[in-house]
């Protein structure tokens, strides 16, 4: 069944903010223009969620950020569901750290601009010599693994073989 035009909502507008409920315009920006430099693409939905989570604060879960919205907007607020794929989003392209408390609850917060450099080493299984490993995409690979899982990698270690004994035993 197709639905009806008046059953619609409309996505959520930064012009739908109530005068004097928004962020800091100029820190709103800050964190969109690294969001385009990283790839991500902005929406009107995006942008009224930066506006949620300068004004919800350091530390604020994505309930925290939902109820400031529904504060803040007048009119249609982004579902929760719609919240978290954004806010996972933004973890996945190191915009934001979350963070998981004793209460294993998830929490966000701006990450820091410049993100420190993942130490990877490769572990040779034979011998033991360590392998400084300088592929930023397998570094960028382990962030997005660990940010997925509410976690941050400080460093990596590796084990590996040399090819010819990874042949010898899938046969």
């Amino acid at each position: 069944m197709l639905a009806s035009p008046e059953h619609r909502l409309s996505p959520p507008d930064v012009q739908k903010i109530r005068a004097g409920m928004g962020a800091s315009g100029k820190r709103v920006r800050q964190i969109e223009r690294r969001c385009r430099a990283v790839g991500f693409k902005m929406t009107d939905v995006r942008r009224v969620l930066l506006h949620g989570i300068v004004e919800a604060g350091e530390g604020a879960t994505a309930v925290e950020i939902w109820k400031v919205l529904r504060g803040m907007i007048a009119g249609h607020v982004p579902s929760q569901g719609s919240l978290q794929r954004n806010l996972n989003l933004l973890v996945e392209h190191g915009v934001l750290h979350r963070d998981v408390g004793s209460d294993r609850v998830w929490r966000y917060r701006v990450a820091p601009k410049d993100r420190p450099t993942l130490a990877v080493t490769f572990v040779d299984a034979g011998t033991g010599r360590e392998i400084a490993c300088h592929a930023p995409e397998v570094a960028e690979l382990l962030r997005r693994i660990a940010a997925r899982h509410g976690l941050a990698v400080r460093e990596a270690s590796i084990t590996v073989a040399p090819s010819s004994v990874c042949a010898g035993e899938a046969r």
